[in-house]
C-alpha cells in the first residue's frame, strides 16, 4: 500500500486556512482496505468527492457481571451516512479472549450492518475492559474502537473451579476432576469438550459422566456431572495452561470454559534471577520499544543423560522475541548448565504478554535429545510500551 505525502507551499497554506482543512488518510487502495490504515496527512478536502461516513450509535457496551469461564456477545450497529460504499475491516483485538467479525460486503449509502463482538471471561475475578478496533474507508473515521467492559465473578456450580494438575513427573499420567452442577434447573447436558490450545488437544483425555444428586459436593444442586481429565505421558517439561470448553444447556453458560493448569517436572529445569518458580515464567517485565530488553536464565540438565542431552529451538511466540542459546557448561558429570538469553529487540511494537486478560504469556519451546524429556516449555511474561 502506498501512502502519498503532500507538500504545501506557504501561499497555498494561506488559501487553505481560509477555505478550511480536513485531516484525511490518503492511500492508493483506500477502497480495498487490503492493508492497515495509512499515515495521516493534512490535505484539503474535495467538496465534490463522494465519501462514506461511518456512524456507530454507541461504540461502548457494558456486559455487567459475568461468571468466570462463560462467554457473551454483543452486536454493534454500523451505519453508512455518506454517499459512497463503506468498507469495514477487523483490526487486532486487545486480547485473544475477545473476538469479532465484520461484514465482508461494503455497506451501501444509507445502509447498516452488524459487527458482533464476543468476550470470553477467562481472567480472574474483577473488572475487565477490552477494545476491538474496526478500520474503515471513511477518511474522517478511519479507526473506530468498540469497547466492552464488565466484572468477572466466580462461577457457581463448578467445584473445584480449576482443573489443577500441580506437578506431574515426566513420562507419567495424572487424572483430575471437577463437578459441573445445575443450581436452578432440573436438566443438565454437556457435550463437545475442546481444549483451547491445539498443541495440548492430543495430550489429554476427557470423560463426562452423570452423578447422583446425593453425591454432588453442593447439596443445593439439582443436577450434576463429573468431568475427568487425564494428562497423558509426553507433555513437555514446564508449565502448561489452557481452557477446557464445554457446550451446556446452562443459562448464561452455553459455552462453559474451565481452566487447566499444571507443571511437568523432570531432570531438566530452569533457574535464574529473572525466573519465577511459582509462576513458571521468565519475568522480563515492561520494556520500552525504542530500547528493547533482555533476560538471562539457565537451563540445567541433571542425571546420567546430562552430558549427551542437547537443546534445539522449536518455536517462539510471539515471533518478535529472539532467543540465543549459548554454549553448554559442564558443572560435573551429572550436571550441565545451558545459558539462554531472551531478547526483545529495540524497535519492537507495543504488545502485552503478561498472562492477563490483556494478553497471554510468551512461550519458548525447545526439543531435547533426552530419552524421557522430548520438549521443554518456557513462558515469558513481558510487555512493550511506546
Amino acid at each position: 500500500m502506498k501512502v502519498f505525502g503532500v507538500v504545501i507551499s506557504g501561499a497555498i497554506v494561506g488559501c487553505l486556512v481560509g477555505g478550511g482543512l480536513a485531516v484525511v488518510q490518503v492511500r492508493s487502495d483506500l477502497d480495498a482496505l487490503t492493508t492497515s490504515p495509512g499515515s495521516t496527512v493534512l490535505v484539503p478536502a474535495r467538496s465534490d468527492e463522494k465519501l462514506p461516513v461511518a456512524k456507530v450509535e454507541n461504540p461502548h457496551y457494558e456486559f455487567g457481571k459475568m461468571q468466570r469461564g462463560t462467554s457473551k456477545s454483543h452486536e454493534f450497529v454500523f451505519r453508512n451516512e455518506g454517499e459512497a460504499p463503506l468498507v469495514l475491516r477487523a483490526g487486532k483485538a486487545s486480547c485473544k479472549c475477545t473476538s469479532f467479525e465484520v461484514p465482508e460486503k461494503a455497506i451501501p449509502p444509507g445502509g447498516e450492518a452488524m459487527v458482533r463482538v464476543e468476550w470470553s471471561a477467562q481472567s480472574d475475578n474483577g473488572p475487565f475492559g477490552q477494545v476491538a478496533p474496526v478500520y474503515t474507508n471513511d477518511p474522517l473515521h478511519s479507526t473506530i474502537e468498540l469497547r466492552i467492559d464488565g466484572t468477572i465473578v466466580s462461577a457457581r456450580g463448578i467445584e473445584p473451579p480449576d482443573l489443577l494438575f500441580d506437578k506431574i513427573p515426566v513420562g507419567e499420567s495424572k487424572t483430575v476432576e471437577v463437578y459441573v452442577m445445575a443450581m436452578l434447573q432440573d436438566e443438565l447436558t454437556m457435550k463437545n469438550p475442546q481444549l483451547s490450545d491445539a498443541s495440548l488437544s492430543d495430550r489429554f483425555d476427557v470423560a463426562i459422566e452423570p452423578v447422583e444428586a446425593k453425591d454432588l459436593p453442593n447439596k443445593e444442586a439439582r443436577k450434576g456431572m463429573r468431568v475427568r481429565v487425564t494428562a497423558k505421558p509426553g507433555l513437555p517439561v514446564g508449565r502448561f495452561q489452557g481452557w477446557l470448553s464445554l457446550e451446556t444447556n446452562l443459562e448464561d453458560a452455553e459455552n462453559l470454559e474451565i481452566p487447566i493448569l499444571g507443571q511437568v517436572v523432570g531432570d531438566i529445569n530452569v533457574r535464574g534471577t529473572m525466573w519465577n518458580e511459582e509462576r513458571g515464567a521468565v519475568m522480563l517485565g515492561s520494556v520500552k520499544g525504542s530500547e528493547g530488553g533482555r533476560a538471562k536464565v539457565n537451563v540445567y540438565v541433571r542425571g546420567a543423560e546430562a552430558q549427551t542431552t542437547k537443546l534445539a529451538l522449536k518455536s517462539v511466540e510471539p515471533p518478535e522475541l529472539k532467543v540465543h542459546v549459548q554454549e553448554a557448561k559442564r558443572i560435573k558429570d551429572t550436571l550441565v548448565q545451558v545459558p539462554i538469553e531472551i531478547e526483545v529487540p529495540a524497535g519492537t511494537h507495543p504488545m502485552v504478554h503478561l498472562d492477563t486478560s490483556q494478553g497471554e504469556p510468551g512461550r519458548i519451546v525447545f526439543t531435547t535429545t533426552h530419552p524421557k524429556i522430548k520438549e521443554l516449555s518456557i513462558n515469558v511474561l513481558f510487555s512493550v510500551e511506546r
